[in-house]
């Protein structure tokens, strides 16, 4: 009988690197406390043709350009159902024009510094890695050489292709990402060719369909007709899969994941005699098979092993 479960916190969470965590979980170090840890994301977001356009175009900046694009939860590659691509990639350079950057505009600023040189680096090694392969720049593109400080525009870019850096590789930086795909079946199958996979998010008006969408991405989490909620909601479990983390934070499964469960087992009927002890013998093994029949063939026996 299992009477309790004692348990015992064994867990720690930090921010770290992949590399960091192959080598923590090498079988050389044999660590004693489980690993959780939130890494980086390449995260998409799949427009239907069903959407409301007007709503994704709004999710599509802020889930790209939110704190400058320096979040984990930044969606970075966007994948547009063809027969609404042109009308939402309209909706979209109209919204990223209308976005104001640098510190004269106070509290009405939208997208304000990159946080680090480096960063820039990366953000300006991807731009310009996908305009020499072919993507083009409906806004912005590069530094804001009118501002003084570390300041990248707001980006759209279109026509890029799967393979270049900045549909791969961690941006982190202001920038939209649009490609054109025939249909959602597309949009999954491209958004699974990663090696992140810590959030996404579906816009549609059918729930049913959005649902089995987000069901299909390996990911960690998935917003439906909204971006990167899953972080601000105490009870939803958020960590990511592949390369994007190990374990997961928040809510039952998260707080049990910094737990040890250890049952205690204990004899429920006593008597003399240990039924498993030596020596074996045919008895013994014919009682063993009878008692077996009756758990797991029996309707009764079901009942009660249940």
């Amino acid at each position: 009988m299992i009477r309790n479960c004692k348990f015992r916190c064994t867990r720690f969470g930090q921010a770290a690197c992949t590399a960091l965590v192959t080598y923590l979980q090498s079988p050389v170090q044999q660590p004693t406390d489980i690993l959780v840890v939130e890494l980086g994301g390449n995260d998409a977001m799949i427009v239907c043709e069903d959407a409301d356009l007007d709503r994704a175009a709004a999710g599509a900046l802020i889930g790209s350009c939110m704190n400058s694009g320096h979040y984990c939860c930044g969606t970075e590659r966007i994948y547009v159902e063809e027969p609404v691509y042109n009308e939402f990639l309209s909706k979209v350079t109209t919204l990223a024009k209308e976005l104001k950057q640098g510190p004269q505009h106070g509290k009405e600023e939208d997208v304000g510094a990159v946080f680090w040189d480096r960063q820039m680096t990366i953000i300006e090694d991807h731009v310009s890695d996908a305009l020499a392969n072919g993507a083009k720049a409906l806004v912005g593109g590069k530094r804001n050489t009118d501002l003084e400080g570390l300041y990248f525009e707001p980006t759209v870019l279109v026509d890029v292709k799967h393979e270049m850096k900045i549909m791969q590789e961690e941006t982190f930086g202001p920038i939209l990402c649009l490609q054109k795909v025939k249909n959602y079946e597309e949009a999954i199958t491209l958004a699974n060719d990663s090696p992140y996979g810590l959030n996404g998010n579906v816009w549609t008006k059918d729930k049913d369909k959005g649902f089995n969408i987000a069901s299909r991405i390996e990911t960690g989490s998935v917003c439906l007709n909204d971006m990167a909620v899953t972080y601000g909601t105490p009870e939803a479990p958020f960590g990511g899969v592949k390369n994007s983390g190990v374990g997961q934070v928040n809510g039952e499964t998260g707080l049990k994941g910094y737990c040890h469960a250890m049952p205690i087992i204990i004899d429920r009927f006593g008597g003399k005699n240990l039924p498993s002890a030596y020596p074996h013998t045919a008895d013994k093994i014919d009682g063993m098979k009878k008692f077996m029949n009756f758990l797991w063939k029996n309707p009764i026996g079901r009942w009660f092993s249940a």
